[in-house]
């Protein structure tokens, strides 16, 4: 479903019009209803949506600050020493269990660029490794984010779509998102409500819960050793 079709079906599910609900009203509830259906969907699966982040390394730099909402919701940190070399997974700690000052000498000698740590403080993540050039995109943070808002009702970009800018919004949830937008307009000009709208929660729980299943496409076989013993079948 694309912004424009959204804003279809709401309007055909509240039985207005773009005067009688404005695409400006209605982004608003968008967008609001939106976040609302993704924070119950992240309770259930909270990597449901994931972003990342790209920042760069500065020479001798090991502090680095990143927007709350990134810095808050981190999942990993992965780190580039040098702009021709690979990402590498850094490993998160505890300040308090580094257990050594943070002293520049004493942190090339206890880290490497191989194997390096990081710990949060603040609004900041802090590294430790070997020394640090600078290196564009050298660090790449993965974060919990809710779905991307939508800049207008006239998209023609399927909402669902997860992009390098963009977190899309499950297909699942975007009738569901209609109708919470309905719901709400509706409870605004006290129009009465029916009965597909007075189920809303019971399906939106109903959603989430078949949304939370795991993938089980990738299933394990279990195998017996082999061995010499023929069971008692080589009679």
């Amino acid at each position: 479903m694309t912004g424009t079709n959204l804003a279809t079906l709401i309007r055909k599910k509240t039985k207005s019009t773009s005067t009688t609900y404005p695409d400006a009203d209605m982004l608003i509830d968008v967008n609001v209803f939106k976040n609302e259906i993704a924070a119950r969907i992240q309770r259930e699966r909270p990597n449901a949506f994931v972003k990342s982040y790209l920042g760069n390394l500065v020479l001798d730099t090991r502090r680095y600050y990143v927007p709350i909402d990134v810095m808050n919701n981190m999942t990993s940190l992965e780190l580039k020493f040098a702009s021709s070399g690979n990402f590498v997974l850094a490993k998160a700690i505890k300040r308090t269990d580094d257990g050594y000052p943070l002293q520049e000498s004493i942190i090339i000698q206890n880290y490497s660029n191989d194997d390096p740590y990081y710990f949060h403080e603040g609004k900041s993540f802090y590294v430790l490794s070997g020394s640090i050039i600078s290196v564009t995109g050298g660090y790449k943070i993965y974060y919990n984010a809710f779905p991307t808002d939508l800049a207008n009702m006239t998209g023609v970009i399927e909402l669902a779509i997860t992009s390098d800018s963009a977190v899309g919004f499950p297909i699942e949830f975007q009738e569901l998102l209609a109708r919470r937008c309905s719901i709400e307009y509706k409870s605004i000009n006290k129009m009465a409500l029916n009965a597909v709208e007075l189920n809303y929660e019971a399906d939106l729980k109903r959603a989430i819960e078949n949304f939370s299943i795991p993938n089980l496409d990738e299933e394990l076989t279990g195998k017996l050793p082999a061995t010499d013993c023929d069971n008692g079948f080589d009679l």
